[in-house]
């Protein structure tokens, strides 16, 4: 699998520092912002597979940055996940509104970043693997879903648009 981009947009630069760092892990290649300006700047150039996006930022909060992306037909198919200490059905209700995928709280935890980033197609499952000297497969239990992301249909059809191409296992 080539390696994937992420775009993070934060003020704060150790969430941005924190964040980058657990997405490098996964094996993506990672840009880094402190600003939602600068974002939409960039995204004039660039097309990121995925958009980690702040909610507090001065000059233009994270909210108005996404309705910018997703009103942009050039980025309007980019998945963008909230990254924020913010929550609530209300913000979900609104950020969802807006076109975010889903938010992931500033304090996640690898595995459910994993899982985020496995439904967009954007990392290899690895946990199904096969011991030779065995002819047994294992696999682990799938961390329970956060209510607050979409659901899994909706994760995969992003990311079949985005990839242009099916998942394996989605019809």
């Amino acid at each position: 699998m080539t390696n994937r981009l992420a775009l993070i947009v934060d003020d704060s630069e150790t969430a941005r520092v924190t964040l980058k760092r657990m997405l490098e892990k996964q094996g993506l290649e990672v840009t880094t912002l402190g600003s939602a300006p600068e974002a939409l700047d960039y995204l004039t150039s660039t097309s990121p597979d995925v958009i980690f996006m702040d909610h507090m930022m001065p000059d233009m909060d994270g909210f108005e940055a996404v309705e910018a992306i997703k009103n942009n037909p050039d980025t309007a198919t980019i998945p963008v996940l909230m990254y924020t200490s913010k929550g609530g059905d209300q913000y979900v209700s609104q950020a969802r509104a807006l076109g975010a995928i889903g938010i992931l709280p500033k304090q996640v935890q690898p595995t459910a970043l994993f899982e985020v980033l496995n439904k967009l197609g954007l990392v290899q499952d690895r946990r199904t693997r096969r011991d030779d000297t065995e002819s047994q497969e294992v696999m682990m239990e799938p961390a329970n879903d956060s209510p607050a992301l979409a659901g899994d249909r909706e994760m995969q059809e992003i990311a079949r648009c985005r990839l242009g191409r099916a998942l394996p296992g989605v019809t």
